[in-house]
């Protein structure tokens, strides 16, 4: 018999799994007075062993969420969050669906930040509201204080954020730093590292916001992983047989570690060269990355990590420090997960999906003479000007 994951453990996806047929019994999250009652599909006694399991998980989030100095603020909107994630379908049906038909009515430049993109996406946004209005019909059954439907859609929107991060935070690396092309030439960005929450933005056809960032050119999506979340869709499509999973997209994946891919797909020019690798919260430590960090600065791959959090973000650039990465950005996110969480075994290690973004290119120093490599100032830059000017001179 499978062990149940790890995500089935989390107290709200326990009751959300097992409840469902209550809260949602045709699918859909409908309020208590739909369910319970005079002319309601269960009885008295399945309304009490709701109450009961509603208090039990409430009980159990409790012993979760230790509350310190360093996380008391998190916890805040955590605490909702947490009850929130107790219902199913929270996100509704309709999110993929939606997100692959709604069209950008701003420029890509132009959309920064969340509250932008939530301007353009008011068809998410009004049914969130009813949704929300159906779950705080359940609020009293969890003994907790009634936040208001206002403070529940706003969880619902940072959950929403938690299920795009991924693709947007992809989409806007793509925008910002490969170089520009034609209109309708592609450009290639290969993810490494990927695991079920990138399989899932392809399945979900969340992918479809890399594309909105990135108008005007179609995108290569090249998957590397030996990762169990990668294994199906490297069957799907392999460098062999990629497949077009959009008439902007096409879709690469192959089982395996990145350096071994480069060796022998990119060195033996069957797969292009990428204009960015990234990779979402590598754990730089580990002995995989080693020879992949090496061969990406070695070959002067412009290259983006995310951290989930400040530690995270610290410990990666002291790595990059450590090889003489080359940076191009290191800070903030903006496209970071609204969706922040408790880490249980460490009540102060709070985290969100893509919190920090570093960007890198090169080395700051020559492994072969181990001196530092100048970037030429515009005096420099002047002088060679000059100096190329009088060797044209003195040839003609």
């Amino acid at each position: 018999m499978s062990r149940p994951s790890e995500a089935s453990k989390y107290p709200p996806t326990e009751f959300s799994l097992k409840y469902a047929k209550v809260l949602a019994p045709d699918g859909k999250l409908v309020g208590p007075d739909q369910v319970f009652g005079e002319g309601g599909k269960f009885d008295k006694d399945v309304e009490e062993k709701t109450k009961l399991a509603f208090k039990v998980t409430m009980k159990k989030l409790e012993k979760y969420n230790t509350i310190s100095e360093c996380n008391k603020e998190h916890l805040k909107t955590a605490k909702v969050d947490q009850i929130v994630e107790c219902f199913p379908n929270t996100l509704l049906k309709l999110l993929p669906n939606t997100i692959q038909k709604t069209k950008w009515t701003k420029k890509s430049k132009d959309v920064v930040d969340w509250d932008v993109w939530w301007e353009m996406h008011g068809k998410i946004l009004t049914p969130l509201q009813g949704q929300a209005e159906n779950i705080g019909k359940w609020w009293e059954y969890t003994g907790k204080t009634h936040p208001g439907v206002e403070e529940i859609t706003n969880s619902l929107k940072r959950l929403v954020t938690g299920v795009l991060t991924h693709p947007m935070t992809i989409g806007k690396v793509i925008s910002a730093y490969t170089p520009k092309r034609k209109k309708d030439k592609p450009k290639s960005i290969h993810l490494v590292g990927t695991d079920s929450p990138e399989a899932t933005m392809i399945y979900a056809g969340f992918y479809t916001e890399i594309l909105s960032c990135n108008p005007l050119n179609p995108i290569k999506l090249t998957m590397v992983s030996p990762s169990a979340g990668n294994k199906q869709l490297s069957k799907d499509c392999s460098p062999a047989s990629p497949m077009l999973i959009n008439d902007r997209c096409k879709l690469t994946a192959w089982d395996g570690l990145y350096h071994d891919f480069w060796e022998r797909y990119i060195l033996a020019k069957k797969v292009e060269r990428p204009d960015v690798v990234m990779a979402i919260h590598p754990r730089l430590e580990g002995e995989f990355w080693g020879p992949t960090v090496d061969l990406l600065l070695d070959e002067n791959i412009k290259v983006a990590f995310t951290a989930f959090n400040e530690e995270h973000f610290k410990q990666a650039l002291e790595r990059l420090d450590y090889v003489f990465a080359k940076y191009v950005y290191k800070g903030l996110n903006p496209w970071v997960s609204g969706h922040v969480k408790q880490t249980p075994h460490d009540p102060n290690m709070i985290w969100a999906s893509n919190q920090y973004l570093i960007v890198f290119q090169g080395r700051t120093v020559d492994m072969k003479t181990l001196t530092l490599i100048e970037e030429p100032t515009e005096e420099n830059l002047a002088e060679a000007e000059d100096e190329f000017e009088r060797l044209l001179n003195e040839t003609s």
